[in-house]
């Protein structure tokens, strides 16, 4: 029987091992370097992109959610987002009370979940209640919905709370209108409605008359950041939208 020469079987095991530690650092390279270019194209389409209107009118685009009812709305419904003080929460409590006032006779449902590890003396729900009745709401209106993590969740929490049969104005985000909508829809209310909190004095009504009535601001064109923002906002959305479907939430 021919023996084996141990010196040559251990320099087999090394050049093999060399050789799978090559291939493995070759395919990290590689993985890294597509990495990099997927990422620089990313970053080059936006930059070009924020130069143009697309992002502006993409971001407007989600926040076009039209009622589909004639009458006035029954319960006015104010999605918290980032909770008080912000300047998102601001902007819904201004549209929410605008809409208040013009609405006299509606209920105010204000959704927004309680951050229990906080120790400010109140919630962000009822700091937004709070607003709502500075900005002229009465406050036996305004009731808290603290249930529910996310957009489906609160949709479920308001469902078990009011009658489906309702209508009700939905106010939060531009970007999170579409979103917001769709859960309650989901969730059975026949009668939705949205009203989206621009930055400016904007609404979906307005969004489809002339183009020159709406069109952003010089101040909105030339900066860059603000439309870098709106394809982060329209972009992540659009993910969001993605998995409430594979979900099954709307």
């Amino acid at each position: 029987m021919k023996s084996t020469d141990p010196v040559k079987t251990l320099k087999k095991l090394k050049t093999k091992n060399s050789t799978t530690a090559q291939e493995k650092r070759f395919s990290v390279f590689r993985l890294l370097k597509w990495t990099f270019i997927a990422a620089g194209f990313t970053f080059i389409s936006m930059f070009i992109l924020a130069f143009t209107d697309i992002p502006f009118y993409a971001y407007a685009d989600l926040g076009k959610v039209e009622s589909n009812y004639s009458e006035s709305p029954e319960v006015i419904i104010l999605l918290g987002g980032e909770g008080m003080p912000s300047a998102d929460g601001l902007m819904r409590c201004y549209k929410a009370a605008e809409k208040a006032l013009y609405y006299p006779g509606t209920e105010i449902i204000i959704a927004l979940p309680k951050n229990e590890l906080s120790d400010e003396p109140l919630s962000a729900s009822e700091l937004m209640a709070s607003e709502l009745i500075l900005r002229g709401v009465e406050k036996e209106r305004i009731s808290l919905e603290t249930d529910g993590a996310n957009t489906h969740e609160q949709a479920v929490s308001v469902s078990n709370k009011i009658e489906k049969s309702k209508r009700i104005l939905v106010v939060t985000s531009p970007e999170h209108m579409t979103r917001a909508a769709a859960c309650f829809k989901s969730e059975g209310f026949q009668f939705v409605g949205g009203s989206p909190a621009f930055e400016h004095d904007l609404t979906p009504e307005s969004l489809k008359e002339d183009k020159e009535y709406f069109a952003p601001s010089l101040a909105w064109r030339y900066n860059l950041w603000s439309y870098l923002q709106y394809e982060i906002r329209v972009a992540r959305e659009y993910v969001a939208l993605t998995y409430y479907e594979l979900r099954g939430w709307i």
